[in-house]
């Protein structure tokens, strides 16, 4: 990889969607990659893939070039459940002709979902040992040694291992996220009815079952975010 940003934002829109970026990587050949965990199955994966796949391609082309030269761009989804329920070890989304199911249709965007809690006899060694590596830290071959030494130099990182996390503390922290980008977007709407401070943080202890002065403080924050 000749570049590599964890935690990298493209939520620059106050009106549209953006992803923040697990891992954001570009190789020697000029694919762009994306890594995601996705701990909790909300049934919204494919929705997901293209929101991300979308951002990728802003940076896909440069102004000027033909579209012949859009750079490949590929999600990965990480999954810590089966999200179609097939018991494959991964799944591969991609375009196809209708009524012409083995007719390749190739827009330089790949897709794979990797499935954490698939049947371990069916797989490689070396997906077996990244399996064994993101479900338990088992270190077992030269591909998971590989991977551990990896997320050993992010670790070691000053910079980096202050943002290096567990995929437990990762799903926490994803459900903090999303808690509290709907707590803002309540305070924000009830603000926007002309509700006065004391009305919100009155709402919020009755709704939202926050103290004082939590309520107060997510008040002052929310406003804070949105001025």
């Amino acid at each position: 990889m000749v570049k590599v940003n964890r935690e990298d934002d493209f939520k620059k829109n106050a009106i549209f969607h953006g992803p923040r970026f697990d891992v954001y990587a570009e190789d020697d050949q000029g694919i762009i990659y994306d890594f995601e965990m996705q701990n909790e199955d909300q049934h919204d994966l494919a929705e997901r893939i293209s929101i991300y796949q979308g951002n990728l391609s802003r940076q896909a082309l440069y102004a000027g070039q033909p579209f012949k030269k859009r750079k490949r761009t590929v999600v990965f989804f990480i999954c810590d459940h089966d999200p179609y329920g097939l018991d494959w070890p991964s799944y591969t989304l991609k375009v196809e002709l209708v009524g012409c199911p083995n007719f390749s249709v190739d827009n330089k965007e790949t897709n794979v979902i990797v499935n954490l809690k698939t049947a371990v006899s069916q797989l490689t060694q070396a997906q077996r040992e990244m399996v064994a590596y993101f479900n338990d830290g088992i270190v077992s071959g030269a591909f998971s040694r590989k991977l551990a030494a990896a997320v050993a130099a992010v670790k070691a990182d000053a910079i980096r291992g202050g943002i290096y996390m567990t995929i437990e503390e990762y799903a926490a922290l994803k459900s903090a996220y999303a808690q509290e980008s709907e707590r803002i977007k309540t305070i924000t709407g009830l603000a926007a009815l002309d509700m006065s401070r004391a009305q919100i943080i009155e709402f919020l202890k009755t709704n939202m079952d926050l103290s004082e002065e939590e309520a107060q403080a997510a008040y002052d924050n929310a406003m804070a975010a949105h001025a």
